[in-house]
Formats: C-alpha cells, sequence, structure tokens
C-alpha cells in the first residue's frame, strides 16, 4: 500500500491514528450521558444555555396536533417534562450542578452518585421518537405499590415514604407517622426519587 487511509492505519495499529482534534483518548473515553431536573418549563431555555457552553444536549420533542377551541395548530412538545439529558465527562458536572436552571442532576437509587445512562437507552429513545408517527409519553409509573422514595423537591422535599398507589401523574405517599399509623399525600411523580 503506497498511501494507507485512517481506517487502514487503525486496522493495522489501533493505537496509531490520533484522536479528534481537541481531545486525548482519555477524553474522548470519558463521556456518558446523564439526566438532569430543570426548573418547570425551562427545558429548552436550559438546553440552549448549556449547549452555548460547549455541552452536547439531548432534549426530546416531538410534534402534537393541538386542538383550542377556534383552531388546530401543530406545536413541538417535550416528552419529558422537566427533564434533559447531557453527554458529559466529569468536569462538566458541576457546570451543570451550578446552572440556575437546573435543579438537580438524576441519582441511581440509594445513592449520591450520578446516575449514568447507557448510551442504548438514549438511542432507543431516539429512534422511538424519530419513527412513530403517533405521540410518545413517558409513563414514570417505575413507583409501583410500596416502592420506596424520597420527596426532591417542593414543600415536602426531603421527607421519605412509601407508595400506596400511583396512576397518570401522580402519587399517594405515605410517610409513617409511628403509633399514629401512617400521613397520606398526593404527590407528583416527577417529584420523587427511589431510595
Amino acid at each position: 500500500m503506497e498511501n494507507p487511509t485512517a481506517m487502514d492505519r487503525f486496522q493495522s495499529n489501533p493505537k496509531s491514528v490520533p484522536p479528534a482534534p481537541g481531545t486525548d483518548d482519555r477524553e474522548a473515553r470519558s463521556k456518558f450521558w446523564v439526566a438532569a431536573y430543570t426548573r418547570p418549563r425551562s427545558e429548552k431555555k436550559a438546553a440552549s444555555e448549556l449547549e452555548a457552553l460547549g455541552l452536547e444536549i439531548y432534549l426530546p420533542m416531538q410534534k402534537q396536533l393541538k386542538q383550542w377551541s377556534d383552531r388546530k395548530k401543530w406545536v413541538e412538545t417535550v416528552v419529558v417534562p422537566m427533564v434533559l439529558f447531557l453527554n458529559v465527562d466529569k468536569n462538566d458536572l458541576l457546570t451543570i450542578r451550578k446552572h440556575p436552571l437546573i435543579l438537580k442532576l438524576f441519582t441511581a437509587p440509594g445513592s449520591k452518585e450520578t446516575a449514568k445512562i447507557p448510551v442504548a437507552e438514549i438511542e432507543k429513545l431516539k429512534f422511538i421518537l424519530g419513527q412513530s408517527e403517533l405521540p410518545v409519553t413517558i409513563d414514570p409509573s417505575l413507583f409501583v405499590k410500596d416502592t420506596k422514595v424520597r420527596i426532591i423537591r417542593g414543600s415536602l422535599m426531603g421527607l421519605c415514604g412509601i407508595i400506596e398507589s400511583s396512576g397518570g401523574e401522580s402519587a399517594v405517599f405515605v410517610t409513617s407517622m409511628g403509633i399514629l399509623g401512617g400521613a397520606k399525600v398526593q404527590v407528583k411523580i416527577c417529584e420523587l426519587e427511589r431510595i
């Protein structure tokens, strides 16, 4: 071979091909997907501002036909309310946490560590949204009866308990009151995390 291509060089010796400009091997391998809660109705603005900082953002959107009393109109809607997906490295996490429109990063159940989302799950969501002709909804009913949860925002933030029942966007949350039994309150699913 007189002039080997980059692919030829890679196949014969993978380490001989230099990394992309501005990165090294460590940086290229250290990126992972995370999810962040945004302030209500701030997903698009947060995505735009974080993207301007050089971060790779995925905000799942879809077009839906909305009906008003006098007209119909196609509008682009956020599929997962108050959630942004970001492909980041460890150094980016502090930037995200400090952003005024980000409430918190998703954590692994029972842990304070930021949850890493498998690339396959992001690709699956992109595929579903790209191929479906009908509206896609996300069912957050991971909180089935007796799931242990913590309220992560709102006036009851920090309270721990269990789910008695869930449906739609809300759940019946029960926290133990000792000899008094349990206090029940209806809460939004998006305000809960598993523990």
